[in-house]
């Protein structure tokens, strides 16, 4: 249960924080902010699944 919630913690502060960054702070190109985003969704979603496959 542990880990569940700290890969979705994980998941939703750095997309949050890339989001944050680029619409804020400075324009980040897309080559960088795609595949981060992406990992970061990824990370909320294999918490949400991690617990319904046990």
């Amino acid at each position: 249960m542990k880990d569940k919630s700290i890969l979705i913690c994980v998941g939703i502060i750095i997309y949050i924080v890339m989001t944050g960054i680029d619409r804020f702070v400075y324009h980040i190109p897309n080559v960088i902010y795609i595949p981060v985003a992406i990992f970061g969704i990824v990370l909320i979603l294999i918490g949400f699944f991690k617990d319904k496959s046990k």
